[in-house]
This record gives C-alpha cells, structure tokens and sequence, in this order.
C-alpha cells in the first residue's frame, strides 16, 4: 500500500473524534505512511478543503485528496451524508472513492451509503490492518 499512496497523493480523513483521528494516524505511521493522512474535523471543513477555500487554497500543502474517508456523524450543519451527496454531485470530485469510516452498525446507513455512492463502509471499530487493506484496494482502482 505503502507505494500505491507515494504515487497516488493524499488520503482526505473526515473525523470529529480525536481518539478515532489519533488511531488512524497511528495506523498509517505503523505502515510508513507519514505525511499521507490530511485530516478535518467536520463537513464545511470537508467542502473547503476539496474546494480549495481559505486556508486550504494552498494545495502543494492541502493536495486533492486521491481517496477520502469519511466520519458520517459529523459536528455542525453538514453530515457524512451530506458531504458525500456533495462529492458525487461534484463534477471534478464525482469519481472520488470514499470510504465510510463510521461506528454505525444499522443495515440503513450502509444502505443509505451505498446509495449515495460510497465506494465501502467500514465499521471504526475495525481500525486495523483490514481496514487500511480495503483503503488500498480503493487507492488501487
């Protein structure tokens, strides 16, 4: 995986939690992935940071992401799904993967994702090497 992100750019993290944003860091540093995981706190973070507005306009330090994952019980105005209807609805962001990176358990989010045009859905729970597995296989295609 290690190669796969070093030649296809930034992972974008959409996470309110810093306990879940701590772990996911920790996880790419124990694959040698530093630097790679750019992190927002909430939805209209979310929506600058891939439209390059205010302080992520600078986009040699706030690249495009080549995959995002993404909280869906998000502070504020903007939810996960809302987020993800914004980039399927985007024409430069449309093909974008996203991963749901979510403690939901009920079939309905999953489905609601999915719906939407959510490329996977990981429980946070499984915040282990499965999961980054499943972000390269997203990275990969």
């Amino acid at each position: 995986m290690e190669s796969i992100v070093k030649t296809r750019g930034t992972v974008l993290y959409v996470e309110d939690g810093e306990e879940a944003r701590l772990l996911m860091e920790f996880a790419f540093q124990r694959e040698g992935l530093e630097g790679v995981l750019h992190g927002v706190t909430d939805g209209r973070e979310a929506l600058d940071y891939l439209s390059g507005n205010g302080g992520y306009a600078a986009r040699d330090e706030h690249p495009l992401p080549a995959v995002v994952l993404l909280d869906l019980n998000l502070p504020g105005a903007l939810h996960g799904f809302d987020v993800l209807k914004w980039i399927r609805a985007h024409p430069v962001h449309s093909h974008l993967p996203v991963v749901i990176f979510s403690s939901s358990v009920l079939e309905e989010d999953r489905t609601r994702a999915r719906l939407l045009g959510a490329n996977d859905f990981v429980v946070t729970a499984d915040t282990s090497r499965s999961s980054l597995c499943s972000l390269s296989w997203h990275l990969d295609s």
